[in-house]
């Protein structure tokens, strides 16, 4: 607030006793006492308490319950199209957010990260490689075995970049990644794997650890300023102290940075998808056995510590 608003809200006899005064800033009218006021400019105690409250009124910002905030705050969510899923994370993944998808080798992270991008339509996607190439023939036996799920024309909306170091990255995500999003709306950004291009032999941390809080705040920053949701896919590292066996790669550096943590594990036992009590009532005929998935919440602001079991089919994700 400057002099033009004071003098706008105030009556004209007050401000310009308060200007000849030097009482120039908001500052200054709330941090100084009634008396203090009243020795310079020699305005009245009634005048003075008015000329306060007129300003911390200006000030303060509007207050608002948490139900206002329930009804007015545009929450979007990417859907997996599997229930189970869904419902753990309340209708999909956020955006505006970061969400970590940690688990070992083989136990369904890239699946999880195509679903997302295909959920994506009729808007956009963008999927970072760091590690293998992009899996077009997976992508396209998801959409050929789901075409009543799936628009055919989904896959020529997802945009895929290779990459393998850590400064590839950066200069994706400060330059290219914002121009892109100047000119196409895209829902979902997902990184496979984020670990991969600063798993590498230099042991310089210090710099690491800067490089992955860059690369986080852009990306949090492009997820609330375009409102999509960031899919950071994350490799695993042993435990050698504790229950766990396995920790996401890159540590409290990484860890602190993100909004959801979610683990993925294939649990060691299969199913007969013969046995369509299992699966959801629109599963056609399986004949073969496949591994249960368990995805688990380890961390959420707005989601319970909770866990789902589903199986990968030719379809995508399904639930059990």
């Amino acid at each position: 607030m400057n002099l033009n608003v004071l003098k706008s809200l105030l009556p004209p006899n007050i401000f310009e006793k308060i200007d000849k005064a030097g009482i120039a800033t908001p500052r200054q009218l709330l941090v100084l006492s009634v008396w203090d006021i009243k020795k310079v400019t020699n305005i009245a105690t009634e005048d003075i308490l008015f000329l306060k409250n007129v300003v911390s009124n200006s000030l303060n910002p509007s207050s608002f319950t948490c139900d206002e905030l329930l009804k007015t705050q545009k929450v979007r969510k990417i859907a997996t199209r599997c229930i189970n899923i869904d419902n753990l994370l309340h209708g999909g993944f956020r955006t505006g957010t970061i969400t970590e998808v940690y688990g070992e080798s083989g136990s369904g992270k890239t699946q999880l990260g195509i679903i997302a991008a295909i959920n994506s339509w009729p808007n956009k996607s963008v999927y970072i490689c760091t590690e293998d190439l992009f899996p077009v023939k997976r992508l396209n036996q998801i959409i050929d075995s789901s075409r009543d799920k799936f628009d055919s024309r989904c896959a020529k909306h997802i945009f895929v970049e290779h990459l393998t170091e850590s400064h590839e990255l950066l200069s994706c995500v400060r330059v290219r990644l914002p121009k892109l999003l100047e000119a196409n709306e895209v829902s979902v950004i997902i990184i496979d794997s984020i670990a991969a291009p600063f798993r590498c032999e230099s042991t310089n941390y210090v710099k690491r650890a800067e490089d992955l809080r860059e690369v986080a705040i852009m990306l949090l920053s492009l997820a609330q300023k375009y409102n999509l949701a960031i899919i950071c896919i994350n490799q695993v590292t042993a435990s050698f102290g504790g229950s766990l066996n396995v920790l996401p790669s890159l540590g409290l550096a990484w860890s602190n940075m993100v909004t959801y943590r979610l683990c993925l594990k294939k649990i060691a036992k299969d199913v007969n998808l013969n046995n369509k009590e299992c699966l959801q009532k629109n599963s056609e005929n399986l004949h073969c056995n496949t591994y249960i998935r368990e995805l688990s919440i380890v961390y959420a602001p707005d989601l319970p510590n909770s866990s789902t079991k589903f199986i990968i089919t030719s379809d995508g994700v399904q639930s059990i």
